[in-house]
């Protein structure tokens, strides 16, 4: 997996919500408007072509499952898009595989540092990398854009795509990179071309404090 990286930091959008506070000369309680500090992202599923529904959906009970727990700092709203057709003005010169980079900026128009777009698809996808033209990756994040893609294609357990997923978010919504000790078991660790997901299930404590740094 990879990603290109800016430094921006974001900025999170504040809610309000309704509490209480006791009128020490009466006891009685009044009803106050307090703000909530945890910042509010929304994260949209977009599948595309033959990346189902019922699989987005499965998706994003995952994610709804795990991703809140590694950032638990920050509140997440999930849905899921209607299907998207993969333009063949998507794919690559030679027409054999569909470029990342195009798909996120095909979405750049959608998006802001409060809404996140995850592109899904089961096709090969590629991007120019590593002095090669077209490097075929699992995910792209294209930092600051607010969108990242994954693919189901070089995943060979599909119950470690959310880990993927993951992955491109938090690059995405936090513009972070890759962890920086290189920790075998930290979701961040650097794929470097091998889909090695088994003992990615957490956040090291250096990247949990640096993403967390961002607020």
């Amino acid at each position: 997996m990879c990603s290109i990286f800016l430094a921006v930091i974001l900025s999170g959008l504040f809610l309000s919500w309704h509490g209480t506070q006791v009128d020490c000369s009466t006891g009685d309680e009044e009803p106050v408007e307090t703000l909530c500090t945890c910042p509010l992202v929304k994260v949209s599923l977009q599948p595309y072509a033959d990346f189902t529904q019922k699989e987005a959906q499965l998706l994003k009970n995952e994610l709804e499952k795990h991703l809140g727990m590694l950032i638990g700092e920050v509140g997440l709203e999930y849905e899921v898009l209607p299907n998207k057709p993969l333009s063949s003005e998507l794919k690559n010169n030679a027409g054999t595989r569909y470029r990342a980079d195009k798909i996120i900026n095909s979405l750049a128009s959608d998006v802001d540092r409060n809404h996140i777009i995850i592109a899904l698809t089961h096709k090969d996808i590629s991007v120019s990398y590593k002095g090669k033209s077209d490097w075929g990756v699992l995910g792209l994040s294209l930092i600051p854009k607010k969108a990242c893609v994954i693919s189901s294609y070089r995943v060979k357990n599909q119950k470690y795509l959310w880990k993927v997923a993951t992955h491109e978010f938090i690059h995405t919504c936090f513009e972070y990179q890759h962890c920086p000790d290189d920790n075998p078991k930290c979701i961040m660790k650097d794929a470097k071309g091998h889909a090695y997901f088994s003992n990615k299930s957490t956040l090291c404590e250096q990247c949990s404090k640096r993403i967390y740094d961002h607020f």
